[in-house]
């Protein structure tokens, strides 16, 4: 009976982790943190009585800073996405971040100390173990219900700022119900004695109910935070991508057309990217006349005057501009290499060699003999 407790209960958070991981992963990582830092400590502090150490000798130490993302992954499944996304989140991760450092500065200097402290950990002698020296590793695993404790706390008072629903206190209000039977399990796990209760069974039967309760929170509450987080989500996707076009633009105008970070339409800008990279249809074959081109393109009369105006040229410029730069990129991809200038002079929408020539030596400021030259050199 206490064994299939034992199973059903990590195949729940087992289950829980692949749910969430399937449904909730694009809008709320911090949650999957929560969520695997759970498990680990359920089979990390799974009662040694049923399976000695063997999930000690597994997850010890490497495992260990992880449980240190339970904390951080509660607090920030509640923040916004902007939130999360700032540099200065990254300091609720900063325990975990410390413990592999210690960690990997323990096994390169200290190699011999690091293994026998392995050693002393899987036989659960938890005394004398300093693998995240200068610190015991019995007050570490002693400080995680606090450490979980300090971010239900900030939790709630995010809860509180946003003015949430009441569905979305019961994990956080619950988690730290529960924390008492979880700190008594720890500490009779380092200790082999009890604070509060007097059994493991009658603990672990006890946290049972925390597993249900996040089993629940994934399945049932989570989905509802998702719909109310597609709109936030969209906003911050739309706005992530205008700054990178923007970013862009202002970076590089000048590959792109001349004064392109005046344009306010910044589709257009990409427009004539995506005809020089060869992205879209070349229209001057067929399409060389203003009106024509105009009426064939993504964009109306309006918009390109406006461009035109923004950028001090005129449709004959860009027109030349565009011609010469997908000759660029043409010969950028070897295309001389087979084909004649004169090829290369109509692909890009020009009768012969001679307008070609003229066009490229006013738009480059060289002519092509030289460009070939300089490009040589």
């Amino acid at each position: 009976m206490y064994q299939d407790y034992i199973i059903t209960a990590i195949f729940l958070l087992i289950i829980a982790l692949v749910i969430g991981g399937l449904t909730i992963r694009r809008y709320n990582i911090p949650y999957l943190y929560f969520l695997g830092g759970t498990l680990i400590a359920a089979l990390f502090f799974t009662d040694p009585a049923l399976v000695g150490n063997t999930f000690v000798s597994f997850l010890y130490p490497w495992f260990l800073p992880l449980l240190f993302l339970v904390g951080p992954g509660l607090y920030g499944s509640f923040c916004t996405i902007k939130e999360r996304r700032d540099k200065w989140h990254l300091i609720h991760y900063l325990p975990m971040l410390i413990g592999y450092i210690i960690l990997i500065v323990h096994l390169a200097a200290f190699n011999d100390h690091f293994y026998e402290t392995v050693q002393l950990a899987r036989d659960l002698n938890w005394a004398g173990t300093e693998i995240f020296w200068p610190l015991s590793d019995k007050w570490i695993l002693l400080a995680y219900p606090f450490h979980v404790l300090l971010y239900i706390i900030v939790s709630i008072n995010k809860l509180n700022a946003m003015k949430a629903r009441v569905p979305f206190y019961v994990l956080p209000v619950f988690q730290a119900v529960f924390l008492i039977p979880y700190l008594d399990i720890i500490y009779n796990f380092v200790e082999h004695d009890f604070l509060f209760f007097a059994s493991g069974e009658t603990l672990r039967y006890i946290m049972f109910g925390n597993v249900f309760l996040i089993f629940w929170d994934v399945v049932n509450i989570r989905p509802r935070m998702q719909k109310e987080k597609v709109a936030e989500i969209k906003a911050y996707e739309a706005e992530r991508e205008a700054a990178r076009q923007a970013a862009f633009i202002q970076d590089a105008p000048k590959e792109i057309y001349p004064n392109a970070g005046k344009v306010a339409n910044t589709d257009m800008v990409f427009y004539i990217e995506a005809l020089i990279q060869g992205n879209e249809e070349f229209p001057f074959n067929t399409h060389s006349k203003k009106a024509d081109f105009i009426k064939h393109s993504p964009f109306k009369n309006s918009e390109w005057e406006a461009f035109f105006s923004a950028t001090s040229t005129n449709f004959g410029f860009f027109k030349k501009y565009a011609r010469i730069h997908r000759a660029l990129r043409l010969m950028e991809e070897g295309y001389l290499e087979n084909q004649s200038v004169e090829s290369l002079a109509k692909t890009v929408g020009y009768s012969s060699r001679a307008p070609f020539y003229l066009s490229f030596e006013q738009i480059m400021g060289e002519s092509l003999s030289d460009y070939r030259e300089s490009r040589v050199r």
